[in-house]
């Protein structure tokens, strides 16, 4: 039997290029694997220097398209990826939010990138 899903939002795969991006100075920038009107994870370089949590962050799209600003979240999960090469010196890590009180504004143009840059289709991260 599958483990049970905990979230109240379904997940959907980002289907075009977006991104997010943390800190005044992009502490960590990555693109967006999953994202759902209750949060999404994403992959960035890990940085030794620059282990602080945030407490928001903006979704940018390719070219620019769309940008959601100062979206606040709480940090869930922050780990390590395992490396794709065995000899890639390179270090990824996840890191999984929960967004948190958004303004209308901000759920409305969250709802507009699910629908234009998400596959909506039943599978689960």
């Amino acid at each position: 039997m599958p483990p049970k899903e905990r979230r109240k939002y379904r997940r959907y795969k980002v289907t075009a290029d977006a991104y997010a991006v943390t800190g005044p100075e992009a502490a960590k920038l990555g693109q967006i694997k999953d994202i759902s009107m209750g949060g999404l994870a994403f992959n960035y370089l890990a940085d030794e220097g620059r282990s602080q949590s945030c407490d928001a962050l903006d979704i940018i799209t390719r070219q620019c398209s769309m940008r959601i600003e100062h979206l606040p979240v709480k940090t869930i999960s922050d780990f390590e990826l395992a490396p794709k090469n065995v000899f890639s010196t390179v270090k990824l890590r996840q890191l999984g939010v929960q967004f948190g009180e958004l303004t209308p504004d901000q759920r409305s143009q969250l709802q507009h990138l699910l629908k234009t840059h998400t596959s909506w289709t039943d599978e689960h991260s």
